[in-house]
């Protein structure tokens, strides 16, 4: 794992968005698993920038979400359909066809519904990045606490601690209960993890998952296991770490150091 500690959260959204941009340069036709959520907007307004500035071309680019609340119309405003839609592809030249999304109201049943979008990464070709975050309780993606680090895509219950913490962004509006999420094992199977925090609130989830015992209690652990990750933070997020130190001195190392599909 390699463990970036920037200066600035501005610095380290635009490192993150650096790295991709360059992946896409490599690989036009890269697959790209997408986040939602406050911490990555900073992240795409990036790759935002680099296509207005440089043309980053994003046409060949493949998209897949992690998320998306169970019940919420595609065209509700607090939908992850309609977030990656403000943030990313109305501004950029991405291919409405290479766009695949979870669904809040899929069509047929739920679980079948899931098979399908597992089928439709392999058939694609897999993800090379999937972008990561991390809950305050050490959730990755909607997989709660004891998720099974095998885990497919799936229906899972939001925790209480998620559904405040989300409260925040649906102000008035009730946090749905359910939501369909890739499970670990699925993103586990990404060629490459790209995990960012930022903020002093994500210094204890990033301690236990970056540096604290394999556990299913702690989901974002399960990037320990995985050979290409990197994990991005702010000094704030960094600050229950215990090897920073170390860290830092990997990035001063870090054309050496970082994954295939990030270099």
């Amino acid at each position: 794992m390699l463990v970036m500690i920037t200066d600035t959260i501005e610095q380290g959204h635009q490192t993150a968005a650096s790295l991709v941009a360059q992946a896409i340069k490599k690989n036009p036709t890269l697959r790209l698993g997408l986040a939602a959520g406050n911490t990555p907007i900073g992240f795409y307004q990036g790759l935002v920038h680099l296509h207005r500035s440089t043309h980053l071309d994003f046409s060949g680019v493949e998209f897949f979400s992690l998320d998306e609340f169970l019940g919420l119309p595609s065209e509700s405003s607090m939908s992850y359909e309609a977030f990656f839609d403000q943030h990313l592809f109305r501004h950029v030249n991405a291919d409405p066809a290479h766009i695949h999304l979870l669904k809040g109201e899929p069509h047929g049943d739920i679980v079948s519904y899931c098979h399908s979008y597992e089928r439709l990464i392999h058939d694609r070709g897999g993800i090379d990045v999937q972008l990561l975050g991390i809950g305050i309780n050490g959730h990755l993606a909607f997989n709660e606490p004891m998720s099974s680090f095998r885990s497919r895509t799936r229906m899972c219950l939001l925790s209480p601690e998620t559904r405040e913490n989300l409260s925040r962004t649906f102000h008035e509006t009730e946090v749905p209960e359910w939501a369909i999420t890739m499970g670990l094992g699925t993103i586990a199977e990404a060629r490459t993890l790209l995990m960012l925090a930022f903020g002093k609130e994500k210094a204890k989830a990033i301690a236990q998952g970056v540096e604290g015992p394999l556990t299913a209690a702690i989901p974002a652990s399960s990037i320990q296991l995985h050979p290409n990750a990197v994990v991005i933070l702010d000094p704030a997020a960094a600050g229950d770490l215990k090897y920073k130190t170390y860290y830092r001195q990997q990035s001063s190392h870090l054309a050496m150091l970082l994954p295939r599909g990030l270099a």
